[in-house]
């Protein structure tokens, strides 16, 4: 069902980003289920600042370990709706600078020295890592224009690994 609902919000733009939101909730509770150690969550909301109101959704990963009991935040999601998506395009942009936001943020709260992140304009999507050294998002992978195909499968899968290697915790 997911990817039927992914087919269809690619051939018909929906008019507001909030339609994305559940599909991308499915594939990242899939690629991150509850049983190996993983929540999805929404995440916070920057307080300090003036721009603390993003019309967007941001999704969480975060690892959970026992005894005690923390989490640390592996994956931020940035959720755009299709209408900003235009190749090297300011809404890519403002993607990018509300990504290096959350996941600052990230670092100043339960992440520590590596994450990973996706970002996504409708359709579009692309993941990378940032470290807590200054830099800004590094890219790992080009932008897919479709998220219901093999290839995009094959992707998250990879990023699956990559963040399955970022913390190692004892159950």
């Amino acid at each position: 069902m997911t990817r039927t609902l992914l087919e269809h919000y690619t051939a018909h733009p929906p008019a507001t980003g909030d339609v994305w939101y559940g599909p991308w909730t499915a594939i990242l509770t899939n690629l991150f289920p509850p049983s190996q150690g993983y929540i999805v969550t929404p995440q916070r909301r920057l307080q300090d600042d003036s721009e603390s109101y993003i019309p967007d959704f941001i999704i969480e990963v975060a690892k959970l370990s026992m005894s005690p009991l923390t989490s640390r935040t592996v994956l931020v999601v940035k959720i755009q709706n299709t209408q900003r998506w235009q190749p090297e395009s300011a809404g890519i942009e403002a993607l990018q600078r509300q990504l290096n936001r959350q996941t600052d943020a990230s670092f100043a709260g339960t992440a520590h020295t590596k994450l990973y992140w996706i970002g996504t304009i409708g359709p579009h999507w692309r993941y990378g890592e940032r470290e807590d050294d200054g830099q800004d998002l590094r890219p790992l992978i080009d932008w897919h224009h479709t998220t219901h195909d093999q290839a995009s499968y094959n992707d998250l899968r990879a990023l699956v690994d990559l963040v399955s290697a970022l913390y190692v915790f004892i159950f």
